[in-house]
Order: structure tokens, then C-alpha cells, then sequence
């Protein structure tokens, strides 16, 4: 049976690319709200936060105030993205740093970019275009959004990068790589998820899956939806 397009009982509705997914910004409606769909990163800090700071979270996106307007990474990540689209060298990332005016960004993009460039001389690797979907929990709906389709020494690798300066915590790791997982599963039959740390070139694969996790993340979900009618 079809419910609005999505098969009842499954947790994912998958676009054909993450464009596609970030572009399409469906209204999911409860007690009330429109609430739109919240993305994987914010919903990943949302779980890692504690006592009073998630209610803060959760006010900010309802105010607008998300990453979706202060994504200080974004043009970084772009630019990384089309050059794999495109099949253009890695000399094109010098033309985009070149070009950066914000004196923010002219300090810190030169590190994830020299990360990037270690990451990517550490194997042969292939681009693909990676999958995307809406991955439902509860009333929660969470757009599953991976950046980089890269087969890596045979091995199709879906993956989300992690560009921050703060270290990658395992809880994260395991949080995000739960969520790509579940949500994209069907649609990447033999093929690893991971994050990548990307100023330190380092790759993080998922292993074992682990059914506490996805069920902690129910709660969470529940625990967001429930805040967000709330306020």
C-alpha cells in the first residue's frame, strides 16, 4: 500500500541525487505546525546536545535560524562536490580559494581542502553520484543528504563529510553512520557508508550495526517533534 508516494512501512523515500533532496523541502504537518524537514547534521546535533541546550536547538529551527542560512562550510563543500562532477583536477580547488574574499574563510578553507587533497592521494578512487532520501522517524522527517559517491579500491563508499574544527567524536560517527544506513540502505546494496573527518584525511566506515542506537534515536526524534509543538 502507497501512502503519498511513500510504501508503508518503510523509513526512506529516496530522491535520484542529493540535490534533488536538498531542493525538495516538503512540509511535514503535526499537532498543528508545519515544520519542514530538518536536515541530517542538525538532527545529529540535536542527539549529541543535553538538558536545556536541545530546547535552545529546537527554538532556533523553528525561527529559522538553522544551518541552512549560517552553513559556513558550504561553498567549500560545493566546490569539492562539482569538481567531482565535473572531472576537473583537484588545481581547480586553488582557483577556488584564490577567490575567497571572507577573511574567515581565506584561514580556515585552506585546511579542509590540503585534508581533502591527503584523503583523496590515499587510494584510487571513482566518482558516482550519490544516493539521497527522506528517512522518517516518527513524526520526525530527516533529509539523509551524503555529499560524495566515491568507489574506493572496488569498493562503491556513500559518504557524508565532517568539516569542522572541533574533533569528530565516536558518537557522532556512530549517529550519522546509523541514519545513512537506515535511511539509504535499499538503495546502496553492497556498498560501505562512511564520514569523512575532512581535515584530517581520515575515512570512518560503518561496521556493525547496532538496533539500541536506532531505537535511541526514535526517542530523539519523538523528543524534537514534541519540543517543536511545544514551543
Amino acid at each position: 500500500m502507497t501512502i503519498h508516494g511513500r510504501h508503508q512501512g518503510r523509513g526512506a523515500t529516496a530522491c535520484l541525487s542529493y540535490d534533488a533532496c536538498r531542493w525538495r523541502a516538503g512540509m511535514l504537518r503535526f499537532a498543528g505546525d508545519f515544520m519542514e524537514k530538518i536536515s541530517l547534521t542538525y538532527f545529529v546535533d540535536f542527539v549529541l546536545k543535553a538538558g536545556t541546550p536541545k530546547l535552545t536547538g529546537v527554538r532556533e529551527f523553528k525561527e529559522r535560524k538553522d544551518e541552512l542560512y549560517t552553513d559556513f562550510y558550504r561553498q567549500v563543500r560545493e566546490a569539492i562536490v562539482d569538481m567531482h562532477r565535473s572531472g576537473k583536477p583537484t588545481s581547480v580547488l586553488d582557483g577556488f580559494l584564490a577567490a575567497q574574499h571572507d577573511e574567515r574563510r581565506r584561514r580556515i578553507y585552506p585546511s579542509v581542502v590540503n585534508g581533502y587533497r591527503k584523503f583523496l592521494a590515499s587510494a584510487k578512487m571513482t566518482w558516482f553520484e550519490p544516493p539521497a532520501s527522506t528517512y522518517r522517524l516518527g513524526d520526525l522527517e530527516i533529509n539523509v543528504n551524503p555529499e560524495l559517491g566515491l568507489v574506493i579500491d572496488g569498493t562503491p563508499h556513500v559518504i557524508k563529510m565532517y568539516f569542522r574544527g572541533e574533533p569528530l567524536s565516536s558518537k557522532r560517527v556512530s549517529v550519522v553512520l546509523n541514519l545513512l544506513m537506515n535511511g539509504l540502505a535499499e538503495s546502496t546494496p553492497g556498498g560501505a557508508f562512511a564520514v569523512l573527518d575532512v581535515r584530517n584525511a581520515k575515512i570512518h566506515t560503518f561496521k556493525v550495526p547496532n538496533p539500541r542506537l536506532s531505537l535511541l534515536l526514535r526517542g530523539e526524534a519523538a523528543s524534537f517533534a514534541t519540543i517543536y509543538t511545544g514551543l
